[in-house]
């Protein structure tokens, strides 16, 4: 069991990783597979107070928020860029229909 675990475990460390770089091959060699876990994941093992948990999940949350936060900047930006490029495909378009009308 702890066998099986150890090798998806370092299975998909090695996906994620690229499979050739050091830190991945070292980390093959370890032989706890606990540890090749809370690397990949970055979550604490072991039994944590009340107070760490919540400083813990707090940090996290933070985290998530930044994240949040960035994808909301880049969407306006996106946003801001499509209204941009739609009005100027309009006014070109527009532009040519009206000196098609002119010409004839």
């Amino acid at each position: 069991m702890l066998n099986a675990l150890k090798t998806i475990a370092l299975k998909d460390l090695l996906l994620t990783t690229g499979g050739a770089s050091k830190r991945s091959q070292q980390l093959a060699y370890n032989n706890h597979d606990a540890s090749i876990v809370s690397h990949r994941e970055g979550t604490p093992m072991g039994e944590l107070t009340p107070h760490e948990e919540i400083l813990y999940l707090r940090r996290q949350l933070a985290k998530l928020n930044r994240r949040v936060l960035n994808i909301e900047i880049s969407n306006e930006q996106r946003l801001q860029r499509e209204k941009i490029v739609y009005c100027l495909g309009l006014a070109y378009f527009v532009l040519k229909a009206v000196f098609w009308l002119n010409r004839n």
